[in-house]
């Protein structure tokens, strides 16, 4: 019978969930903030989609390299100290208006989730024995701390924009401020929890810490080629999913009916949450939007938990490959629906928001089928004296998938990047769902190979 979940687990998820709210309330914030036109640098207006997709291919290109040196020097512990104290400052950077703070700030940034993204990822799986039947659990539970962070970011976010003279400009900055003091706390909560980790960490083993595998070369192999594997095919995932940071934005702002019904307007009033989702217009925050995904996510989390451990008991549940694959699929579905609206008026002018938070919901599905499940695949595929470098990996494909939604994809968007070409948004979403629908294909097609690599549950 599974036992209960190590309170190192825990730990682990409130340090993520303070991440994870300084991260998101920065993301919530960095696109309208480049594009704002009381922007004072035209230079971040002008390349704002370029900016963004290079940020995000660098913000997760940089964990293979912190699990390289996690793994042969610093181990896991202090590379996420390092790395939580560098995205602090660089989130303090931001709020300095000068553009070499802002792109200083940025770096930071970069280098920083670099060393604690892959580390943090790689002790959920640290506190489990070797193919622990829990692991696909664990690490669906320590996603649901990232989506606590990033639930409260955008609606922390929204407020910060209204209430510090979002004229002059200055909502943005006090937001990501908040951001830094997030990280903050995600430090010092770790720190203080230390005693309660009891995996090993990196190129020093802990006492009573889960012994690894002793796995024979040609396995080994096998199981990395299986990762790459899914790598790739995730690629195409993350570049339609990281949308999300750059042109939902806009969908959101530009084409969605924002203006709240008059019953739902007197309902936020007399529960006093007006001042969370409704802005100086009397319009939905234009940061709400970042908020409906996390939603989703700890809304079906729990869901998914129980159904999987439901097929678990009768001898049915999916391989962790194929749940992969049911991901991408369900992603497909999500841009479908997202290029219906588009047609349905959404190219020229507004359309309701249950279009948005429909395809959101269908995205967070795949999303929950996919991202936690990968966490997982690498914890049990990769070799363990190399697992945070291939944790590393993991991120790596996030990163090629954010280059390319933002500096790639996204650019077709806005007609001021590209004006030789009008892409309709619903073909910009079509093709997201047929790209995505490759890579199910493409995923049926390994998926034979990829679960023979698969180690033996325990």
């Amino acid at each position: 019978m599974p036992r209960r979940h190590p309170v190192g687990l825990y730990v682990l998820f409130f340090t993520e969930m303070w991440e994870r709210f300084g991260f998101y309330a920065m993301s919530a914030l960095f696109a309208l903030y480049m594009d704002d036109k009381n922007n004072p640098h035209s230079l971040l207006r002008d390349n704002q989609a370029l900016i963004l997709g290079s940020y995000l291919g660098l913000v997760y290109f940089t964990p293979f390299f912190g699990g390289i040196i996690a793994d042969r020097w610093l181990g896991y512990r202090l590379s996420v100290v390092i790395g939580g104290l560098l995205l602090a400052l660089g989130y303090f950077l931001l709020a300095w208006s000068p553009l070499p703070a802002f792109f200083g700030g940025l770096l930071l940034i970069v280098l920083g989730n670099g060393l604690f993204k892959p580390n943090i990822s790689t002790m959920v799986g640290r506190e489990y024995p070797p193919q622990d039947v829990r692991l696909d659990s664990a690490y669906t539970i320590f996603y649901m701390g990232i989506n606590v962070g990033a639930l409260a970011a955008p609606l922390m976010a929204g407020p910060l924009i209204r209430y510090f003279r979002y004229d002059e400009f200055d909502g943005y900055y006090a937001g990501f401020i908040a951001a830094g003091i997030g990280m903050l706390i995600s430090v010092a909560v770790f720190v203080t929890c230390l005693r309660w980790l009891t995996g090993s960490d990196g190129p020093t083993r802990l006492p009573g810490s889960p012994q690894d595998e002793v796995v024979p070369p040609d396995v080994q192999w096998r199981r990395h080629v299986a990762l790459l594997i899914i790598f790739a095919v995730v690629i195409l995932f993350w570049m339609a999913f990281k949308q999300n940071a750059g042109t939902f934005n806009f969908w959101f702002r530009d084409h969605t009916i924002r203006t709240p019904k008059p019953w739902l307007r007197d309902l936020l009033d007399a529960l006093r949450l007006d001042r969370l989702f409704i802005d100086r217009e009397g319009d939905f925050n234009k940061t709400l939007q970042s908020a409906i995904n996390p939603f989703f996510v700890i809304l079906f989390s729990p869901f998914y938990n129980w159904f999987w451990a439901r097929l678990r008991s009768r001898g049915v549940e999916p391989t962790t490959p194929t749940k992969v694959a049911m991901g991408m699929l369900l992603t497909s579905g999500a841009f479908a629906l997202l290029a219906l609206g588009g047609l349905s008026g959404g190219n020229t002018g507004r359309v309701s928001g249950a279009w948005l938070v429909s395809a959101y919901a269908i995205l967070t599905l795949g999303e929950l089928s996919l991202s936690p499940m990968g966490l997982s695949l690498v914890s049990k595929l990769a070799a363990p004296r190399q697992r945070s470098m291939w944790m590393g990996g993991w991120f790596v494909a996030t990163s090629v998938g954010g280059l390319l939604s933002g500096a790639a994809i996204g650019r077709f968007w806005s007609t001021k990047e590209w004006p030789h070409w009008d892409v309709p948004h619903s073909s910009f979403f079509a093709f997201l769902a047929c790209s995505s629908l490759i890579a199910f294909a493409v995923m049926l097609a390994f998926l034979r190979l990829v679960n023979r690599a698969m180690p033996a549950k325990k």
